[in-house]
């Protein structure tokens, strides 16, 4: 497993990071689309694979700021 930050593209009005442990940066981007899905209300934008940025994998020991994984 690798830590990805998977990133969602300007969809509300600004970029929003996650981190994802995950097998492969597809995966990751699967992961953060179904928690999207789960969480629609038909208000929000919904996001889609095209509104996904993957950067990865990132290893921790060479991250350059202090990150809450939340």
């Amino acid at each position: 497993m690798k830590l990805y930050e998977v990133i969602v593209m300007n969809v509300f009005g600004t970029d929003i990071s996650h981190f994802v442990v995950a097998k492969n940066e597809d995966n990751a981007k699967k992961m953060v689309l179904d928690y999207y899905s789960a969480h629609d209300d038909g208000i929000r934008p919904t996001v889609t694979m095209y509104d996904l940025a993957v950067s990865g994998p990132i290893e921790p020991e060479n991250y350059a700021d202090e990150v809450m994984l939340a």
